[in-house]
């Protein structure tokens, strides 16, 4: 089973901090990277996504037909998608415990969703009659 981890961020609660300082709250650089790569060579870890700042981001919507585009971050809220995990697990269970694992959970809300589909059975579905 496949499973999405998004870590959620909070720019008020983490606001003074730089990057360098989180990184070292969570354990460090060391501790972080030896968690990727133990999850990676169990073949649990499919890939991390991190993401720049709601701020940096576009959206865009079909209007009448027409694609808008807009540069200004689409919901007024503090929390937004910090980044993002993909796991391969066996559970439920072994996602909740690796995401326990995570050294940014202890300052950053992790939410996990199991996926329904992914490029697997999307594509397989679009060649079935």
């Amino acid at each position: 089973m496949r499973f999405l981890l998004l870590i959620h961020n909070n720019a008020e609660a983490l606001e003074g901090f730089t990057e360098e300082q989180l990184t070292e709250m969570a354990g460090g650089r060391e501790q972080v990277a030896a968690t990727a790569r133990e999850l990676r060579d169990t073949g649990e870890l499919i890939s991390i996504l991190a993401l720049q700042d709601p701020g940096e981001s576009n959206d865009v919507q079909l209007v009448a037909g027409t694609p808008v585009v807009s540069d200004r971050p689409f919901l007024e809220t503090k929390e937004f998608l910090a980044g993002a995990l993909v796991l391969e697990c066996a559970s439920m269970e072994r996602a909740l415990e690796i995401a326990g694992r995570i050294p940014l959970v202890e300052m950053r809300r992790v939410e996990i969703r199991q996926v329904r589909a992914d490029e697997r059975t999307f594509f397989a579905d679009l060649t079935e009659p």
